[in-house]
This record gives C-alpha cells, structure tokens and sequence, in this order.
C-alpha cells in the first residue's frame, strides 16, 4: 500500500507540470475572451445599388385623360436599378404637351428619374426651350441653358442651383439659379443677376387710307 501511494505521489509530480500548463493556457484564453470586445451579430446585407435591366434607344409616352400625348421621353439608354427603383438615362430628352400652353423640351447628356417619373434630373450641356406663344410680342420663344435642372414633371416646373444663362425673344439673363413655372409662365432668376432686356415694340397698324 506504502509503495502504491509513492508510485502514485511520483506519477503526479510527474502531471503537475502538465497540469499547471493546463491551467494557465485555460486562464489565458478566458482572460482573452473576457477582454475582447464582443461582436455584433451581422445583420442582414442591404441589396446593392446594381442594374436588373436596361432598354436601348428607348421612347416613352404618356397620355392625356382626352387620349392625347401629354409627355414623351426618349433617350439612348435606359438602366434601372432594383434597390431603389430609380433610372439612370444616357442622352435624355423629353417634351411636354398641354393644352393652351406652348410646349416644353429638355435634353442633356444624360439623367436620373425617380420610381414615379415625376421627378427628372439633367446633368451636362442641359438645354430647356419653350416655344413661342400665339402671341410672340408677349409670349416669345425661351431657352434655359445649364449644367443641371430638376424637372418636377407633375407641377411643371423646371428649377437650378446652378449657374444658368436665359434667353426670352432677344433678351439674354445670366443668373446663378432659376425656377420656372410653365403654368403661370412666370421665371425668377436667383443670384447676381445680369443682362439685356430687350423690349420689341408691337408692329405699326398700317396706314389709313386716304
């Protein structure tokens, strides 16, 4: 029995060392996992900001309650993106028809629109025009050039932040924004302002006869 206890004091004296080393690298990896910081479970992945399809040289067009063309948009290429539902537009142009008002066109080298389509943004040489009214003594022919314009489709208003230069008949405005309002056809120019009005005098009513 006396020699079972020593061969078994032996035996843990052996197993002491292992054991301590057991112990310490325990005590370490708690320490560590105590101490780090924990990490928060992923959530889930947002849906990226990529194409789903695309149309080329596309025309679209929409009507009137009467049935007729109330606007038409065209362009190169078309891309929409699934994420957020907007389109991405190479060579963008569109043009407004309303009744008893003269019609509206924009191009630009390319544009975003909304889901809805009621908002369109053009980006680079953007050019907006206004034909002529029945009457061009008081409603002449007008152009908005600019690097940028919103149109907000359903008010009809097309506005800029950014520098722009206006023509209406001969006169020429230059201006650091605009908002334009085709339904009451009133144009406010916003920020150091310059140019030329020119005011077209109405035609002489011909000579009575004698």
């Amino acid at each position: 029995m006396r020699e079972f206890l020593s061969s078994l004091g032996r035996l843990g004296m052996r197993l002491l060392p292992l054991l301590l080393m057991a112990l310490v690298a325990g005590s370490t990896f708690w320490l560590v996992q105590v101490n780090s910081p924990r990490e928060a479970p992923a959530g889930p992945v947002g849906a990226k900001h990529e194409p789903d399809y695309y149309m080329v040289r596309f025309s679209a067009t929409e009507l009137a309650e009467d049935g007729n063309t109330k606007m038409r948009f065209t362009g190169d290429k078309m891309i929409h993106f699934a994420d957020d539902q907007t389109y991405e537009v190479t060579r963008p142009a569109m043009r407004a028809y309303e009744i008893g008002r003269p019609p509206v066109t924009g191009h630009a080298d390319r544009g975003t629109m909304n889901a809805e389509g009621s908002v369109v943004d053009l980006f680079g040489n953007a050019l907006i025009v206004r034909a002529q009214g029945p009457d061009p003594s008081k409603d002449p022919p007008m152009t908005a050039a600019s690097e940028y314009f919103q149109v907000l489709v359903n008010d009809d208003i097309v506005k800029t932040d950014k520098a722009v230069k206006l023509t209406r008949g001969p006169s020429v405005m230059t201006a650091n924004g605009l908002v334009f309002n085709n339904v009451t056809r009133e144009v406010q120019l916003l920020g150091n302002v310059h140019g030329t009005i020119i005011t077209v005098p109405p035609p002489a009513s011909p000579a009575a006869r004698p």
